[in-house]
């Protein structure tokens, strides 16, 4: 479904129906997958399923976002969306089970880090060293793609 509703947007934003960027599209997109699919996680226990679309929901938030202000300091702001959408995942496990209180614990801690990182630590350079971490991921992620994709490939089932 999601697939479809980018295409359609895609489709409309070429003949100039609507004016959506492919950000906007592709945010929206995964709004609509990811609303319903922790409804029906919350209905059928599926807690896997619960995780993958509470993050997929702040990913979305943020792609939206990302869309309609300009934001210059990108990095910073996946670094609190992982604490955060850890965070949200975790509650919403706790949700789920409201009998296992780490998961209440947990929650609390990370959005409470993400609220910490982006108030008082980004004075202290805790952006600067995101940044130089991300520039050296950018240089050593195709070798990492490359090996993850190796191993899986050697040890899959003949």
């Amino acid at each position: 479904m999601s697939f479809l509703i980018v295409g359609v947007l895609s489709l409309l934003r070429y003949f100039g129906i609507v004016s959506l960027s492919p950000e906007q599209s592709f945010g929206t997109a995964i709004l609509f997958y990811s609303i319903p699919s922790v409804y029906y996680s919350l209905e059928n226990g599926r807690r896997d399923k619960l995780v993958w679309a509470t993050v997929l929901f702040c990913v979305a938030v943020i792609f939206v976002v990302r869309s309609y202000f300009e934001i210059l300091d990108t990095r910073g702001i996946v670094f609190v969306l992982i604490l955060f959408a850890g965070g949200a995942a975790f509650f919403l496990l706790f949700i789920e089970n409201t009998g296992t209180k780490i998961f209440l614990f947990v929650s609390l801690t990370l959005i409470l880090l993400s609220y910490i990182s982006v108030s008082f630590l980004k004075g202290l350079g805790l952006f600067d060293i995101v940044n130089e971490t991300g520039d050296l991921f950018e240089a050593v992620w195709p070798a990492i793609l490359i090996l993850l994709g190796m191993t899986i490939f050697i040890r899959r089932k003949k």
